[in-house]
Parts: structure tokens; sequence; C-alpha cells
């Protein structure tokens, strides 16, 4: 893949293009550019060519408290140079953090942030820089990708960056589950138009993902070992007595506390960020209430997180109605190695689970689409065995274009004698989100759409975000050992009627904000959570909505369980989610933006509009003092195949340009060859080499 990225450079050169590169600092010396998770960048006029930066380490402190998660990440870094340095990280966060404080340590000096509008706090950051003056900007790129940048580190000085987050658990098929992400694997780029690099990553610009360069740091090979150590401590007082404490990505340590409090650490004390870690807890039989209301006041306001376990229905709603089952599965370049194997393990089960009274197809796809059949077939023995051969037959390798597999499983039709669901399993290592969600929005129907997302690291942000455009929900196997419980689970879910049509009324509240707005639909063993802002609390919640095709209600009383902090921020984030689903939605930009804006800066949070930045007025660094530069690579995700993803014509490009790319890599390598061989740019065989 990178060597098809750098036959492409090489043509563009060729045939007259230009690509951007990274802006200039006034001082002579290259500026920060915006790039992708896990990424240090220092700096400098004298040295272009980005070496490797030590990481000492990074430590994450998880207090959870009921529903609600409180997050620290200190990232720790040294400048072993003997000259002055900036910084720019890149890092992953869960998609729903919400991100609210930044505190950075430089020798004796701490710095604290603030909340501005972006362009304000680049500014800001900016002109300290240029001054001399120690500073940090923390922005968001996507929902779950942030960049720190952090100017006029002294030489020889260690650094550490400091930020919060909160977020709220979550409750599924009787386990509350949190997530903490390390490393975001390399992504796919379709690359329609190159428009040249904006950032420091390996693949270019493009029309499909104007951000691509920013969102492709450079990767280290297996073979060099394994880098960037995280130790993480968790303290969880579940307000619940538990059955147990599981984490199924790493092998973890629990010691009991008084009070039915846990501490949960790391068994081997430090990992390497190469998987996202996972923690689940299954409270004792009957221990969770019916109800969960946490509450917060500010001034004249109350902010509250409400949790509703809404009872089984009916036997008459739950009759099970025939389906049509549309899978779908990746099998790229990423999807090669561990990844394959669970996603073929987790589609054998729920075809084994199919009836005949079902219909179903498969489709497969990296950088081309096809299927098993023109068109949903019954589920006979003849027709599965079929399936079972297809499905053995899979490999792994090539790009990922989702966009034609997607939109061939959503315009299947919608047959009016049963419920049609199509089941997506990939990692979803990409870059055009954005343009797969307006694909899902132009094309549902009345299909429902379940992702599973495959792995030890994948794109969650996407597979959530697509699973509730699609009116379905999104599973995580990260492990062979996890596909049969989670998929049992999802199963049962696809089996069962939807709660769908709810409205939560609330009387005696007045008239609070409620979010999400509308509920989405729910599926057997998920809870109502929503964000509430308000004058007073409600005595007891009213949901309706139908099952199956009968109408259906419950009437739940509430009471306070207990109070909660930083409810506020937790409303914050999800109105700032809803807003920009407007503006995806063709809400007016500007309106979007000026009310993101709005809530951001009351509630201290960064968004897409807002950024935290920190100065300290006291000037550091000499004028003259020049800037060193070194890169930090990320490790591959755990189980992923190296040579799979960055092979010449594994995912770099879209499939028309694999043939041409390949003939002029040939082209390429002998003149890179003699090039290289002359002793010139050294840098340039490093760089392939990381990433």
């Amino acid at each position: 893949m990178i060597l098809a990225r750098v036959a492409t450079f090489f043509i563009l050169l060729l045939l007259g293009a230009t690509p951007a590169r990274a802006d200039v600092n006034r001082d002579g010396g290259p500026g920060p550019r915006r790039v992708t998770e896990g990424t240090l960048l220092w700096r400098t006029a004298s040295q272009s060519t980005p070496t490797p930066a030590p990481l000492l380490a990074t430590d994450v402190d998880l207090r959870v408290t009921g529903l609600v998660v409180r997050a620290t990440v200190r990232q720790q870094f040294s400048n072993p140079s003997g000259e002055w340095a900036e910084g720019v990280y890149v890092f992953p966060l869960p998609e729903d953090a919400a991100v609210d404080h930044l505190k950075m340590r430089v020798g004796d000096r701490v710095v604290e942030g603030v909340i501005r509008e972006r362009v304000a706090a680049k500014k800001a950051y900016e002109q300290a820089r240029q001054q001399g003056q120690r500073a940090s900007l923390v922005e968001q790129e996507r929902p779950n990708v942030f960049t720190t940048c952090v100017a006029n580190i002294p030489p020889g000085a260690a650094v550490a960056v400091e930020i919060e987050y909160q977020q709220a658990v979550r409750y599924d098929a009787g386990r509350f589950r949190l997530r903490f992400p390390m490393v975001v694997g390399p992504r796919y780029i379709p690359d329609t138009v190159a428009l040249g690099a904006s950032g420091a990553g390996w693949a270019p610009d493009t029309d499909a993902v104007p951000d691509a360069s920013r969102i492709t740091p450079p990767v280290r090979h297996p073979s060099e070992g394994p880098i960037n150590p995280v130790t993480l401590r968790i303290e969880l007082d579940p307000g619940v007595p538990l059955a147990g404490v599981e984490s199924p990505s790493h092998a973890i340590h629990t010691t009991s506390l008084r009070g039915g409090r846990y501490e949960i650490a790391l068994q081997q004390g430090s990992v390497p960020a190469d998987r996202d870690f996972e923690l689940a807890w299954a409270p004792v039989a009957g221990a969770v209430p019916a109800a969960v209301l946490l509450t917060e006041a500010k001034g004249d306001e109350v902010f509250a997180l409400l949790m509703v376990m809404p009872p089984a229905p009916a036997a008459a709603a739950r009759e099970r109605l025939p389906r049509e089952a549309i899978f779908v599965l990746d099998h790229s370049g990423s999807m090669a190695g561990a990844s394959i194997q669970e996603a073929k393990a987790a589609l054998k089960l729920a075809l084994a689970r199919l009836r005949p009274t079902d219909t179903f197809n498969v489709i497969r796809f990296n950088h081309r689409t096809d299927g098993l059949f023109q068109e949903a077939r019954p589920a006979t023995s003849q027709n599965l065995g079929a399936a079972e051969r297809y499905v053995d037959a899979l490999r792994a390798n090539g790009g990922t274009e989702i966009l034609p597999a997607l939109v061939r499983a959503l315009d299947g039709g919608e047959p009016p004698d049963r419920v049609r669901q199509v089941i997506f399993l990939t990692d979803g290592a990409v870059g055009n989100e954005h343009r797969l969600f307006e694909a899902i929005r132009e094309r549902l129907g009345d299909s429902r759409l379940f992702t599973i997302g495959i792995g030890s690291a994948p794109n969650s942000h996407f597979m959530r975000e697509a699973a509730r455009l699609g009116r379905g929900t999104f599973t995580h196997v990260g492990s062979p050992g996890e596909v049969q419980q989670r998929m049992t689970e999802l199963l049962r879910k696809l089996e069962s009627p939807v709660l769908a049509d709810l409205r939560l009324e609330l009387p005696g509240a007045g008239d609070p904000e409620v979010l999400p707005h509308p509920l989405p639909d729910l599926y057997a063993g998920e809870p109502v959570v929503v964000a509430l802002r308000g004058r007073t609390l409600p005595t007891h919640a009213v949901l309706r909505g139908r099952s199956g095709t009968t109408a259906w209600e419950a009437d739940v009383p509430l009471r306070e369980s207990a109070p909660g902090a930083g409810l506020a921020v937790y409303w914050a984030q999800a109105r700032i989610a809803a807003l920009l689903d407007q503006r995806r939605a063709s809400a007016p930009d500007g309106d979007v933006r000026h009310a993101v804006i709005e809530v951001a800066l009351r509630h201290h949070l960064v968004s897409a509009y807002t950024s935290l930045v920190a100065v300290d007025v006291t000037p550091a660094r000499p004028a003259d003092a020049p800037l060193i530069s070194h890169a930090l690579a990320t490790n591959l995700p755990h189980g992923w195949e190296y040579d799979a993803v960055f092979g010449a014509g594994q995912g770099a490009t879209a499939a028309p340009l694999h043939l041409v790319i390949g003939l002029a890599s040939l082209s390429v390598a002998a003149a890179l060859r003699l090039w290289l061989g002359r002793g010139n740019a050294p840098g340039l065989v490093r760089h392939q080499r990381g990433a």
C-alpha cells in the first residue's frame, strides 16, 4: 500500500501536480501538521526527516461511579535532544468522550487549558509559539480522534500532558461495559481525486477524504517490537452487588474494597498500545433496578442521567416474524489474520440460526463487491451449504470499499411479509465515514442495519453511528474467545421484535429537554438511556411504543438513586451530538456551528468548533533557537498482518487505480533504487518502513 502511495506521489510530480506540504513557520521551521492517533512530531528547520521520539508512559485512571465514568489520561514524553522542541500528538479517545480539561507539565511549570472558539484558540497558540512561550492546544479531528500541540519544550525536559473526559457506561444483555481505545488501525482512503497533502500521513488528501493525510500516521513494523506502553487503573463503584468482573481484551487483577467497590489494574503492569481495553461487570440477578436516576444541580437548572429497563413485552408480542437477513462481510487486507477468522466464525453462527421460513444472502467485499446469490433465497439446507462454502473460500486482501457493498445491501427491496435485517461485519477501517452515513440516510428504507465490529481496534465511531442511523445495534467481537457469547447476544436481538416508535413522558417535570430525541429503537436486553435538563425532577416515567404490531407501554416509578457529578457535561455532549446530527440532515451549517459553540463554551467542552488552549505568559525559548523534529509511530493493531495492509495494492487506492499504480511502481522503484543508491533521501526509506 505504501509503495503504491510513493508511486502516486511521483506520478503527480511527473504530471506536473504539486502536492501540498506542511505549513512553514515564520522562523523558517516547518509548522505543526495535523496528524492522527499516537503520533508525536517534533518540528525543526534543520531536520526534515522524522525519527522516533521515545514515549515514556501512558497512564490511564478511570473512576466509575454507577453509570458515569471520569477519566484522566496522562501521556508522558521526553525531549532527548539538546534543542528546544514543539510537539504535535494525536491520540484516540472513546467516540462519546466529553473532553473538558487539559493540563500540561513541562519541568516545574504547569499550564492549564481554557476553552475557546477553534480559530481563536489556534491563533492564541500560534502567537505563543512564535513568541517562545510554552503553550498547548487540544483540537478534535473526529469524535474519537484528538490532537494536542505542545510548543517550546526545553532541551532534555520531560513532558506530561493530562486530558480529562467524561462518558457514560453502556448496559446490554445483563452486563455493564466500558472501552478505552489505545490505537486506531490504518484506514483505507478512497482516491477519486488526489488533492495533495495537508498533514504528515502517508496518504494524500482526496476529494472523498479531505483530511486523509492527517489520519494515516506511520505504523511501526511488528518485527521492530512493540512501543507505547500503557498502564491502566480503574476504581469501580458499581452501586449494585456484582456477580463478576472481567476484561475480554486484557489480563487484569481485581481487588475488592470496602463498600462494594473494586480496584482493577492490568495484570502485566503495562501493555503496548495495540488494542482497545474493555471491561465488563455483571450485577447479581435482580440487582439492577427498573430505573436509575442520577442528578446534578447547577444554578436554577437540574441535569440528570436516566436509565430505564423496559419490562419484557407480552408473549403475544414476542412472536417471531420471518426475516430477510443480508450478511455483508469485509475481507479486505486489514481483516487478514485473526479478524477474518473471527468474522467467518460469527457469520457461520448467524447462518446456523436461520429458519426455513427466512430468506438470506451473503455479500462480500474488499475493493470489489459480489454476492452469493443475485437476490435473497430461502434458508434451505442446500442454500446454507452453498453459503458455508462461499464463506470458507474467502481470503483477506485488497482495499476496503464499503460504499458499493453498503448500497447493494440496502437496495435489495423491502419484502412486505418479513423483517429485513442487514448484518455488516467489518473493522470499519475507512476514512470516508461521512459519505457512508449519507448513503445509510438515503437508502435505509424499512431495513435495519446491525454492525459487528471485528478485531482488536475497530473504528467504533463509524460502527456505532452507522448502527444508530440504521436503527440497529453495534456489537464488538474483539477476540476469538468472544465470538460465541457476543454473537449469541446479537442473534437473540435479531430474532426478537423491536420496541419501536418509543416515546418517553415525564409527568411532573414541567417540560424538560430530553436527549436523544427521538428515542432510538430498543432490542432485547437494552435500556432507555437519556440525558435531561429541566427545572424540576420527574416522579415517574411512562414509556410508550410498539412491539411488533402490538401497542406497548410501561409506567416506571422514579426516585433519585444518587447525586452525580459532571452530568451537565454529559448533557452538553449529547446536545452537541444532536446539533451535529442536524447539520448532517441538511440544517444550515452556520446555524449549527453557532449553536455548538454556544453550548461548548458554556460547558468548557472540546468540539468540532471549539478547542482547549493553554499559554504560559513567561517567554522561554530564545528567538534564534531551532526546533527538533521527531515522529513517534503507532503499533499495528493486535492480530493484523502488516504485509496484508501495507503491501502494494492492499488498500491505498480505489480499485481502478491498482493496475495503473502497480505498473507505475515498477518504473518508480527502479528510479528510487538508483536515487537512494547515491545516498539521497534516507528519511524516505525510514518513513516507508515506519508507515
